[in-house]
This record gives C-alpha cells, structure tokens and sequence, in this order.
C-alpha cells in the first residue's frame, strides 16, 4: 500500500514538473496549428492580419515594406489552421517562423541547385566543378561561394555560374561541397572519393559563429584593401570559420588560405603588407595593415594600422593607428591614434588620440576622449562626457594673471596652465601641465588636490616653476564659482634680465655651482567657470569622402638665425571614418634667415602623408610625415648661436625628413584655419611654427 502510494506520488510529480517545463513551449509553437474561421470581402490586407490576430490569439510581425498592406482581400475560410490560411495568402513568397506569441513575417529564402558536377582525380588532387542555378528559375547564379570545409578552399561562380575546385586527396572518404549566397538557402553536395586511413585528421577545425562583426568590411579602410570578391564571399558565408595553426599572406586574398582567408582563425599570422583574416588567437605581424573580422588575441602588430571588427585581448602595436570596433582588454599603443569603439579595460597610450566608449584604464595622449570613465585620461585636452571642462582665471603671489584649462573627471583631471606677471619692471611668462583630484564636500562644493609645472621666462626659457596645491571651490552663481587656497612653491633660476622678475636677479660675476632655488608657501585665488562637454552626435554611416584643399601658412623658425617662413599647399582629404582622416600633401616653402654676408632663403617642396583626428564635429589634431626637397641649387650658408659661440653651418641642397603636428578647426563653409609645427631634421636649425588658413572643397 506504501509502494503504491509513493508510486502515485512520483506519477504526479513527474507529471507536475512535465507541465511546469514543457506547458509554455508547446503552448508558444501551437500557433500555426491552431483553427480559425474567418469572412473578409474586398477588405485591406492589414485588416484581415487584424481580424487572425484576434481569431488565434497573437501577434505579426513584419517589415511594412515587405507587404502590400492597402492590397484588397476576399477570403472565407472555415475551421483552417493558421499555417493553411497564411499558404493561401502568401503562397510562397514569404516565410513564417514562430517565436513566442509573435508570428515572424520573412521573405522566403531562395533555393539553389548545384547541376552537371564533374569529378576528376589526378595523382594528388580531386578537381571537382558543375553550375550552380536558382532551383525554381533555373537561372544561372554568378557570385555564389562554392567551398569545401575541411580543406577550407573556395571559390565564386562566374558569370555563367560555373564553379571548379581544386582539392587535396585524402580522408574524409567523402567531400562536401557547399554553396552559399545572400538570400538563399544553402545547399550541399556530398561526393565520394578515395578512402584512405589516417590518424592525423581532425575533423574539429571549424565553428559556426555568429556572423556579427562584418564591420570591417563597411569601414573606409575595409572598401579600401579588401577585395570585393571578398566582400562578396562573406555576405555569402556569414558564420562559418575555421581554425588553423598558421597562414602567411603578401596581400589580402593573396595568402596561404587563399581567398578563404578572411574565414580562418590562426594562432600565428604573417602579413608581408597587409593580411584580412577572421581573426588571431596567438600573434599577428604586419609589414604595414593587419585587418581581422573577429577578435585579435593576444599580439597584434602592424607597422602602419591594426583594424578588428570584434574584441582585442593583449596587446595592439601600430606606428600610426589601432582600432578595435570592439572592446579592448588590455594595451593599445599607437604612433598616432587608438580607437575602441566599445568598453576598454586596460590601457591607451597615443602620441595624439585615443579614443573609447567606456574607460575603466589608463589614456595617455595629447586628446582623449570617452562616452563615460571610471577610470584615468591624462593629456593635454580630456574630453569626457561624464566629466567636465573649467576654465580659470587666477592670481597668486608671484604672477598676477593666470589662466588654466582644467578637464577629466573629480577623480583625475589634467590641466593646461598660462601664467603672466603684467609689469613694467617685473615682468614674467610661463607655461606648463598639471593634474588634479577633487575631494567632494558637496554636490558642486570641493577642494582640489593640484600639483603642476610650469616653463618660465624671465629673459630666457630656462626657469622652472613647480606648484601644489589646495583649493577651495565655492559656487557663487551657476557654473561660476570662487577658488582660494594655499599654494606651495618651488621655483628654479638663471638669473632675470632687466624689466623682468626682480626676485630672481643674479648679480653679475656670481659663480654658483647650480642654478638657485627659492621655495616659499604663497596664495592663489580667482573664479572658475564650470561646464561639461555635449553629448557625442550619433555616427552616421561610415564616411568615405574625398576632400580637395590649398592652404597657406606663415610663421617664424624655431632656432637661432631665428627665420620666417611662408608657403603654399596643395592636398587631399579622404575620411577613413566618422572621426579619422588620411591627407597627402605637398606645396613650396621658404625659409628667410641667415644674415648679410650669407643667403638669406631657402626653398623646399615638402613631399607628406599623415592622419587627422576629429575630436568632435570640427575640431582636429593631425599629425603628418613625409619628405622635404631642397631645391636650392648650390650649397647655402647659415650662422647658428650655441654655448659654444657663432658657427657657419652648410646647407645642402638635398632632402630632409619632416614632421609636422598640427590643430585646426574646420568651418562649415569650407575654410579651415590653425596651428603647426614643423621640423626638417636635416636642416638642424629650421623649424617653424606657423599659422595656416585652409580652403576644401568635397569631391
């Protein structure tokens, strides 16, 4: 009696879990079985889907344009199932797939034959070829990617949908041919072939991936270097990837896996030029590009740009640019610029931008921007949307008017200082960097925790100004608020001339075996305006513009003969992203220096290429490097002031390396106006700096 009850009990049991598992799905997939009656005469297509909905209990779902909605409909139809009645409406143009309570309205997938295969076997490959056709038109397909998995070896259909395969003899006993293309369903053919015995094959070498990071492909660069047979190929084959242990590639589609390259994932990868692979799980070198569709793990280096449509894990060494379209866990290091589209744990060092959705690391570079951070953004502009930017103007006890640009976060900010001590006769001028940290006493009230240095003059560039701090900042209206604390200083000297800082004269015939040293506790106090930066705008489409422009620039040499420069230039603009550009230029230049009794000129076409970096709409920073020409036609002559007294120093005519850092801004009527500075390494004494007006045109 026990026995039969605890049976009973373990019946109801199973049958009580059965229904709490199962209940749902089978009541989610009873849709298209269900039976319905429905009368409609001359009504609208959207109204009779209304008049279903309601009979059966769910809901479409469907893009509007797939359907004729204002389409008229007569139907009577009496105790039908939903699946009978949607065959009766659509017929066979469109799919139904269930999903819940929803019925998914897709267009149907076509269907593909492969017809007239041949197979040919020679002493150490199986050539096999045949059509490929539409199973319903019995059209002839061109573009469909015909490959075998095993082998990872693949090929289009050419115009007359004809297709031939070269393949290795070996084990599986049978090869299976696959024919994939966008919009249809793919098909596969299974042919026998010799059977031969090994233990080395391995048939896990591939996955089924979700096909999600095909973004490399829409990118400037991805239209750029990547083939559109390629392109066409991994429409068609979406989500499937192999892996292997190794591929060599001298350009992309040029490789070891041929044009199945862009489906395989190795542990090493080497790219002469450039390489397109699914991805690296190990290390990845490139003689200038590497582009992976999927993740790169765990070293990638390129000598020119590192491109990853997924995830980048370890570390990404390019001499001018990273992207990840991703997110990054761990190091990117670039000459110029690092992207990570997505979240970035670890690191960006940059000698220009770095750029990240989320921070939780390190950016180091002269502009850093991010959606939000958790983390530090240490460079000269720090444009963070959940930060700030403040902008001070100050007095202390030693320079009377200062102002500072602060921005980042209260956790860590960074800040561009100018001092000036406006004086007939106690005149001095400094410039530097700092960084800070807010202790939050309040919603808008703190004090900053600052620490800064700062270049002074005061007849010669060689004074050294270090500060710390502790401000008060206390909001009197809006974003203004008043800033007061103490300040430390510690301030290194030369010696100052007449009409500049008294405090710091050195009387003459004083030796010292270093310069002195002054340090004093002193004063600061001034209002700040506070704000944040806007929201980023939502990208559009990858741009992929091309920009015509000259410009001309003036400006004065760097060194002693200090020269003037002016010139003209010719380039061109091609956007590579919504925030990266790559520019080609040349122009003429002339230098005016020497003295005399030498040449006063010289002449150079600068030969460069480089990349601009946008750090919002307008606003960019560029960096280029290239070939200067000297197109003098004798040896000329210059004098150069050292330690050492006046030196004759000769200039060539020959050719210099140059590089050139600038900032600008871009106005919408196409004038752009901004800074430079640049450098004929070379030419030991010219260097310029110089202001530059600019005027684009889009192609």
């Amino acid at each position: 009696m026990i026995s039969k009850c605890l049976q009973l009990r373990f019946s109801a049991t199973i049958v009580l879990l059965f229904s709490l598992v199962f209940a749902s799905p089978i009541q989610a997939q009873d849709i298209l079985n269900k039976k319905i009656t429905i009368e409609s005469k001359n009504e609208r297509l959207s109204e009779v889907l209304t008049k279903i909905e309601k009979a059966a209990d769910f809901y479409f779902s469907y893009n509007g344009k797939l359907i004729a909605r204002d389409s008229l409909v007569s139907i009577s139809a009496h105790h039908i199932t939903v699946s009978n009645l949607l065959k009766q409406l659509f017929s066979d143009r469109l799919e139904i797939e269930e999903r819940r309570n929803y019925l998914i309205i897709t267009p149907a997938m076509g269907r593909m034959s492969m017809i007239n295969t041949d197979a040919v076997t020679d002493r150490s490959t199986y050539s096999v070829s045949g059509l490929v056709i539409d199973e319903f038109t019995k059209e002839r397909l061109v573009n469909v990617s015909v490959y075998e998995k095993h082998q990872l070896v693949s090929t289009l259909t050419d115009e007359h949908g004809y297709f031939r395969l070269k393949l290795k003899l070996g084990n599986p006993g049978f090869i299976t041919l696959t024919a994939s293309k966008l919009a249809y369903r793919d098909t596969s053919l299974n042919m026998l072939q010799n059977v031969n015995i090994s233990k080395r094959y391995n048939a896990e070498v591939y996955t089924n991936i979700d096909g999600n990071n095909k973004d490399v492909e829409r990118t400037a660069l991805g239209k750029l270097l990547i083939s559109a047979r390629q392109r066409i190929q991994s429409m068609n084959i979406p989500d499937f990837f192999a892996h292997r242990p190794i591929q060599f590639s001298l350009v992309p589609g040029l490789s070891s896996h041929g044009m199945f390259s862009s489906q395989v994932i190795n542990k090493f990868s080497l790219n002469v030029i450039g390489g397109y692979t699914a991805g690296v799980n190990g290390f990845e070198l490139g003689g200038l590009f590497n582009i992976n569709k999927l993740d790169a793990k765990y070293v990638q280096a390129a000598g020119f740009f590192n491109l990853t449509g997924g995830k980048v894990i370890g570390l990404q060494v390019a001499g001018i640019h990273n992207e990840a379209l991703g997110t990054l866990r761990g190091v990117q290091f670039a000459g110029f610029i690092n992207t990570a589209a997505s979240d970035a744990r670890g690191m960006q060092v940059a000698s220009l931008s770095n750029t990240a959705k989320s921070l939780h690391g390190i950016q180091i570079g002269i502009v850093n921007t991010v959606d939000s951070s958790e983390g530090i953004s240490i460079g000269l502009i720090n444009i963070i949307r959940n930060g700030f930017y403040r902008i001070g103007l100050s007095t202390n006890n030693l320079t009377n008017t200062n102002i500072s640009l602060k921005t980042g976060t209260h956790q860590f900010y960074s800040m561009i200082l100018i001092s000036s001590n406006l004086s007939t006769e106690n005149k001095l001028y400094g410039f530097g960097l700092g960084i800070g940290h807010d202790f939050m006493l309040g919603k808008n009230t703190f004090i900053s925790a600052e620490g800064n240095y700062q270049f002074a003059y005061t007849g010669g560039w060689d004074d050294r100004w270090a500060q710390a701090k502790l401000l008060l900042n206390i909001p009197v209206s809006g974003r203004l608020s008043l800033v007061t604390g103490p300040t430390y200083n510690k301030y290194s000297y030369t010696g100052s001339i007449p009409g500049y800082q008294k405090r710091f004269r050195i009387e003459p015939g004083t030796h010292r075996l270093r310069n002195p040293v002054e340090r004093w506790l002193g004063w600061e106090a001034g209002i700040a305006y506070n704000s944040v930066f806007k929201a980023a705008a939502k990208k559009t489409a990858e741009a992929d513009s091309w920009f015509l422009g000259v410009g001309i620039h003036a400006g004065i040499g760097w060194d002693n003969p200090v020269g003037l420069f002016t010139g003209a230039e010719l380039f061109m603009q091609r956007e590579l992203n919504s925030a990266i550009s790559g520019t080609v230029s040349t122009g003429y230049s002339i230098w005016f220096g020497g003295n005399e009794q030498t040449d006063r000129h010289f002449n150079i076409i600068p030969l460069k290429a480089g990349i601009r970096t946008y750090t919002g709409k307008r606003l960019f920073f560029a960096g280029d490097a290239g070939l200067a020409i000297g197109v003098n036609n004798a040896p000329r002559y210059a004098l150069s002031v050292d330690a050492q007294g006046i030196r004759q120093t000769t200039i060539k005519s020959g050719n210099s390396f140059l590089y050139t850092v600038s900032m600008g801004y871009d106005f919408d009527n196409g004038i752009e106006t901004g800074i430079k500075f640049e450098d004929y390494t070379a030419f030991s004494f010219i260097k310029q700096f110089a202001l530059r007006i600019a005027y684009r045109i889009k192609l």
